[in-house]
Formats: C-alpha cells, sequence, structure tokens
C-alpha cells in the first residue's frame, strides 16, 4: 500500500503540474488575442496564426485540466443523486461510476496512441495555415485520458475501501 500511495503521490503532482501548464497557455492565449484585437484597432491588419493558435490551445487546456479536476471531484457530477444516497447504495453508486469512467478512458487512451502513432508514422500534418503535425495536436487526448484512467482507478479503489466518502 506504501507505494500505492506513493503512485497516487505521482499523479497528484503530475496532475497539478500540467493543470498549471493548461493555465499558462490559457493566459497565453489571452494575451495574444488580447493583442491581436489591439493590433487590428490600430493598425487594421491581423495575423492569421492568432485564431488557429487559439483553437489549438483549447484541446490542451482540457486535456490537461481534467484530470487535476477529477482528482480533486470538481469535475461535473450529479450531486444531488449522489447526495441523497447513504452507505451501501452510495458505495456502490461511486464504484460503478469509477468503474465506467476507468474503463471509458482506458478504451479512449488506446485509440488515442493508436491514432497519435498512426498520426506520427504517416507524417500527417494539419491542412492549415500553420500546416503543424497532426500529432502535435492530438497527443493531448490519450495522455488526458491515461491521467484520467488512473483518476478512476483511485476513485474506485477509494469507494470500494470507504476512504474519502
Amino acid at each position: 500500500m506504501r507505494y500505492y500511495q506513493t503512485l497516487v503521490r505521482l499523479f497528484s503532482r503530475l496532475n497539478l503540474a500540467f493543470a498549471i501548464l493548461g493555465a499558462a497557455i490559457l493566459f497565453f492565449v489571452t494575451a495574444i488575442i488580447f493583442l491581436e484585437v489591439v493590433g487590428r484597432a490600430v493598425t487594421g491588419s491581423s495575423q492569421l496564426w492568432v485564431i488557429e493558435v487559439s483553437e489549438y490551445a483549447m484541446l490542451y487546456i482540457t486535456f490537461l485540466g481534467a484530470p487535476y479536476l477529477l482528482e480533486k471531484n470538481r469535475h461535473v457530477m450529479l450531486d444531488l443523486l449522489y447526495g441523497s444516497l447513504t452507505g451501501t447504495w452510495r458505495r456502490i453508486a461511486g464504484v460503478t461510476n469509477a468503474a465506467l469512467g476507468f474503463f471509458l478512458c482506458a478504451v479512449l487512451t488506446y485509440v488515442g496512441v493508436v491514432v497519435v502513432l498512426d498520426q506520427i508514422d504517416s507524417g500527417a500534418r494539419e491542412i492549415t495555415v500553420m500546416a503543424p503535425p497532426s500529432y502535435w495536436l492530438t497527443i493531448a487526448f490519450p495522455l488526458g485520458m491515461a491521467l484520467m484512467t488512473f483518476q478512476f482507478f483511485d476513485q474506485g479503489l477509494r469507494a470500494l475501501t470507504s476512504r474519502y466518502l
């Protein structure tokens, strides 16, 4: 159990680091959009890359921040339903939710890794102004899903052992 607690702390630090990175990306995107608006008002010209970078950043912000939110139980939840459950029913709901989340995130992690590896192998690029390699964008998906898979595993274990309920 000591090794598992060390693993939980490691994933917690990783989740926090990625959440901070997601917040930094959000700050960066906010700054470049602000500068774009001011620049457009002053010079009348626009930078094509700003919109594209903003769109790509939304993917990273979402998948870097989601595991942290899940770890801290700040994700969307049916609190009215879950809050009205007691004892055994609460445990069953917690285990069921964690098992479904674990299974879904594990499958999505696998599919995401397959897609990223295929994009690397084929050399696929986005058909946009910047034309980045496609895997630069999609790698955020399996990374976030893998971290969420672990978080759902931990939630299921906690629900089974009645810790934190």
